[in-house]
């Protein structure tokens, strides 16, 4: 069931990069609860409704992409993925490959958790951009 799932979660960031979000929204439950974090590079914990919010903010760059360039697959229900974001404003740029973790429940990812490097928030400091 994890190649299943870890294939799922490749199709529907890459839907997302093509303009199709709804792939990615309908693969997190509705009770899911994500640890992730927030711009200043704090972490805090997230409900489905706010962890799609936060991804708002990538509207207010020049560009944007997330790529899933590898899945690990952990038993029947966990999918480590390492995903490639670019980020773009002006001339500042971010490339990093961050560390997700997802718990799929049939078929849905009930909880997750990711990681970045500190590159992250310096690069929302620098441009200014907040939430």
């Amino acid at each position: 069931m994890s190649q299943k799932n870890a294939d799922a979660l490749k199709n529907a960031f890459a839907a997302a990069d093509q303009g199709d979000p709804v792939p990615l929204v309908e693969l997190y439950d509705d009770a899911m609860t994500w640890a992730g974090f927030t711009l200043d590079g704090s972490q805090r914990i997230y409900t489905k409704a706010e962890f799609l919010e936060a991804f708002g903010v990538l509207a207010k760059l020049d560009e944007s992409r997330n790529e899933v360039i590898s899945c690990d697959v952990i038993g029947d229900e966990l999918v480590t993925a390492n995903v490639r974001a670019y980020r773009r404003l002006g001339d500042q740029e971010l490339d990093i490959t961050m560390v997700m973790t997802h718990r799929f429940v049939d078929g849905k990812v009930t909880r997750g958790t990711d990681i970045v490097p500190s590159s992250f928030e310096r690069f929302w400091s620098d441009t200014a951009i907040t939430v």
